[in-house]
């Protein structure tokens, strides 16, 4: 009995190093210097928890162009970032971000989660986009193959795309490890582009009947 209950804290202990490891992983900046000078994370106030310089809670109160600022700036670097050590969290408190004069529209790019903070999808509203495209590596030669790490959940999309051309609508070009989870999205929306993706998960999921789907494994 003795050896049992060695055991299972053994076991216990194991997982909570696993859980802590990780959430470093994925939260904390693994390296500085690499890194392009980003819009500071909103600090936190008295009474709330501080996660870290790589996690930014974003409000229906902020101005949008602060937000839009913020998350254009983790775009620019993580889209090609593959390689890197880089590791946000984009969290959206309850309320509507965008309008349909003014749309917040942006590219999620690698080791970037973006979810909604609400108890439901249509607590947190997009009037806009939140997408992810082809990467191209030379002429004829785009593709969704390699657009791993990075998660989208909990929020409902209006899509508003104005000016977008062939990228109108709600496109999320990706492959492993980069799920859709509990999103609403109201108007068109693409699961590729013009190309090969592979094996991307879709959870609870609302869409309209005319998405487009990869016909890779979603």
């Amino acid at each position: 009995m003795r050896t049992y209950y060695r055991a299972t804290l053994l076991v216990a202990r194991d997982f909570a190093a696993i859980a802590v490891l990780l959430v470093a992983f994925f939260l904390l900046p693994l390296s500085s210097t690499a890194a392009k000078r980003l819009p500071a994370a909103p600090s936190a106030s008295s009474g709330q928890p501080n996660f870290g310089p790589n996690v930014y809670i974003f409000n229906p109160s902020m101005p949008q162009s602060e937000i839009q600022a913020t998350v254009d700036s983790i775009a620019s670097q993580q889209v090609s970032n593959q390689f890197g050590t880089q590791r946000y969290a984009l969290l959206f408190e309850p309320g509507t971000y965008g309008s349909s004069t003014k749309p917040l529209n942006f590219q999620v790019g690698y080791y970037t989660a973006v979810a909604g903070l609400g108890l439901s999808p249509g607590d947190v509203v997009i009037n806009g986009s939140v997408y992810v495209r082809n990467q191209c590596f030379g002429p004829g030669n785009c593709i969704a193959l390699v657009n791993f790490w990075r998660s989208l959940s909990n929020l409902t999309i209006n899509v508003n795309t104005p000016g977008f051309g062939c990228h109108s609508g709600e496109f999320w070009a990706v492959s492993q490890a980069a799920p859709m989870r509990r999103v609403r999205v109201n108007g068109f929306a693409t699961l590729m582009e013009p190309a090969a993706a592979s094996w991307p998960m879709l959870s609870s999921t609302a869409a309209p009947s005319s998405t487009a789907r990869s016909n890779n494994g979603w």
